[in-house]
């Protein structure tokens, strides 16, 4: 090979390298020139909302060659490192396209080519799709007397869609009442071409149904015919969760439990065994729950039920324990030094007393015995009577709501004081600390939402309230939050394809 063809083929490589370093450069800078082209006009960043805006950009080229244009959407790197082939959505300079993309992030590319030379140059944005349903409170709630039905209310900055689910599915509830919802971001399906592309979903549960909708959209993803492996004899759904990789979903009907990834989405499959499950405990490795047949705490691992094993260094055994557990909740990740802490309130079977187990969840599974300590309650504190209790995640500090007013009990003294008083005639049906971003994962500090949340219900509608923290108080409001139709029985905070974790 001749030095002339040498020197060709090292010339066309850098000029190859060049391109692609425009592509990949963050395009910090507000023009590109080449070839005697000039663009200016254009942000380097878009945020527009699908569905609802149009992406309206007129830009100022400079140049004295016939031009032609083309603008294009480039999605963003697959996780596997393959880029995509880009959508076509303008040919002439000026650029009005109406945005119905799914939420994310796009490359937003113009080329500008000029017709004589043949040379294209090309300016680089980036366009960030968001939905009207991307940010804000979805309250889970049911309305009805004899027959009951559940959706959501949606309360977003500057407005709110009531019956957010009917809203979107030509009228759609589900059926029964609200009991529990969750959020994933990882949610994939061969509709989402699996395992690269993640959706973010919403999974309500009411006594009766369960369903996936699609957060951008608000359509069924999922309905609930098509989300058991097995036809269900009795439909009586009791719990639902995820773990903190938003992968391994946990759902109880009937006393038993049922299974499914989100990341690769097919349907629930049971669990046999002879067990009967009402709540789940939130644990660092597997969901863990109380089986109300042996009365011992258990984990699910490898799609099996499994018992823990017994340690001497325990203060008591986590099997056979003749008690029954009427409440548990999860704490802070990070408040207690990276450990995965549960307490469950238990009332024994011999005596009077009750017990408030404290759980160490955060070990792998198979370990032995998490329990780590116990305390005895008299019967005669309010706190096990108490008609609704949630936790402050953030300090050893239980809330509970008895005779109309708010107590908090502390758990390292069982000191317990009323803080609030609670309107008359109005039943307490919610009591979340909501925490945002999600405190429970290791790499999150500080929060941008951080408040405790009480719904309470009369003569068919709610009322939500908001409290912000006063030490281990709740500051007081003069009027609640929100308002709506109905009772609340779970609340989802949702943000930049994250929300709350549910304590």
């Amino acid at each position: 090979m001749d030095m002339k063809k040498i020197n060709n083929i090292v010339w066309l490589f850098f000029i190859s390298l060049f391109f692609v370093a425009c592509f990949e450069d963050d395009n910090k800078y507000d023009y590109a020139e080449l070839d005697g082209v000039t663009i200016e006009g254009i942000a380097e960043k878009y945020t527009k909302v699908s569905r609802q805006d149009v992406l309206s950009i007129t830009p100022t080229v400079t140049s004295k060659a016939d031009l032609e244009y083309v603008w294009e959407l480039w999605t963003s790197a697959r996780q596997d490192g393959i880029i995509y082939h880009p959508d076509t959505i303008g040919y002439a300079k000026d650029l009005n396209y109406e945005i119905c993309e799914e939420p994310g992030s796009y490359y937003l590319v113009l080329n500008v080519k000029n017709k004589e030379t043949g040379v294209t140059t090309i300016f680089r944005s980036t366009l960030n799709v968001v939905t009207i349903n991307s940010t804000g409170w979805y309250l889970l709630k049911d309305e009805g007397s004899t027959e009951k039905y559940t959706d959501y209310d949606f309360i977003y900055d500057g407005g709110r869609i009531d019956n957010w689910i009917a809203f979107y599915n030509d009228g759609k509830k589900l059926k029964g009442e609200a009991v529990k919802s969750i959020f994933t971001s990882k949610y994939s399906d061969v509709a989402s071409g699996g395992g690269y592309n993640y959706a973010s979903v919403l999974l309500p549960l009411a006594k009766e149904e369960i369903v996936v909708l699609d957060l951008s959209s608000g359509n069924i993803r999922k309905p609930f015919e098509s989300l058991f492996f097995e036809s269900l004899d009795v439909k009586n759904f009791q719990d639902i969760s995820v773990q903190n990789d938003g992968v391994s979903m946990n759902l109880v009907n009937n006393n038993s439990v049922y299974s499914m990834s989100a990341t690769n989405a097919t349907s629930f499959f049971a669990l046999y065994g002879q067990y009967s499950f009402s709540k789940s405990l939130n644990g660092l490795q597997g969901p863990n729950y109380f089986d109300n047949l042996s009365k011992s705490f258990v984990y699910v691992a490898y799609q099996r039920i499994n018992r823990y094993v017994d340690a001497s260094t325990a203060p008591i055994s986590c099997n056979d324990m003749e008690a029954d557990m009427l409440w548990e909740s999860a704490i802070n990740f990070q408040a207690q030094s990276r450990g995965w802490i549960s307490y469950a309130l238990m009332k024994k079977h011999s005596t009077s007393d009750y017990m408030l187990v404290k759980l160490n969840l955060s070990t792998g599974w198979g370990n032995s015995n998490p329990i780590v300590k116990v305390d005895i309650i008299p019967s005669t504190l309010n706190f096990v009577t108490a008609e609704k209790r949630a936790v402050n995640a953030d300090y050893g500090i239980i809330y509970f709501v008895k005779d109309h007013k708010l107590y908090k009990y502390l758990i390292d003294n069982q000191h317990e004081e009323a803080i609030l008083d609670l309107p008359a005639g109005e039943e307490v049906t919610c009591m979340q600390h909501i925490a945002y971003p999600n405190q429970m994962s290791s790499d999150v500090y500080g929060a941008q939402v951080n408040c405790f949340a009480i719904a309470t219900y009369a003569d068919g509608k709610y009322k939500v309230w908001l409290h912000e923290f006063d030490a281990g108080n709740l500051k007081p409001l003069t009027k609640p939050t929100f308002e709506g139709n109905g009772r609340v029985a779970c609340i989802n905070y949702v943000e930049n394809n994250t929300s709350n974790f549910l304590y």
